[in-house]
């Protein structure tokens, strides 16, 4: 579980891309629609896993081991850890001698099909986004 008020180390990175996403849904839309553009953005594919290396490494050993945290998880949430846990596999069959951690650190910073994230909740980030660029804009 997150702790509150905490950033991540890729969270203006997640954020940038977000907003870049939800930018292009808006260009390419004939008659705009907020909630078609931020559903847009939140299943474009992202350049990696929105999550830490040691969450999923934490998440994913508990999944080795036999107990799977991802039970009381949100269905988006599932999904992601179980992607991450496919393609854990898949390199652990190439590099057996590798620990879980780097194995997940490589998983993580592999391409995603998505952002695994709710709209609502990218609805969110990316108006926070907008607000930090305005603030930065008006101080410069």
């Amino acid at each position: 579980m997150r702790k509150k008020n905490s950033i991540s180390d890729f969270t203006s990175e997640r954020d940038t891309h977000l907003l870049l996403n939800f930018r292009k849904a808006l260009a390419v839309q004939s008659r705009i629609s907020l909630e078609k553009a931020f559903r847009t953005a939140s299943e474009a594919p992202a350049p990696r896993f929105w999550v830490s290396e040691q969450r999923a490494a934490i998440v994913i050993g508990r999944i080795l081991a036999g107990d799977d945290p991802t039970l009381s998880m949100t269905p988006r949430k599932r999904e992601m850890y179980r992607e991450l846990y496919a393609r854990v596999l898949t390199l652990r069959g190439l590099h057996p001698e590798a620990s879980i951690q780097q194995l997940a650190f490589e998983a993580v910073n592999q391409p995603a099909p998505c952002a695994y994230l709710s709209w609502p909740r990218v609805r969110t980030l990316i108006y926070n986004e907008r607000r930090r660029l305005r603030l930065e804009r008006r101080e410069a």
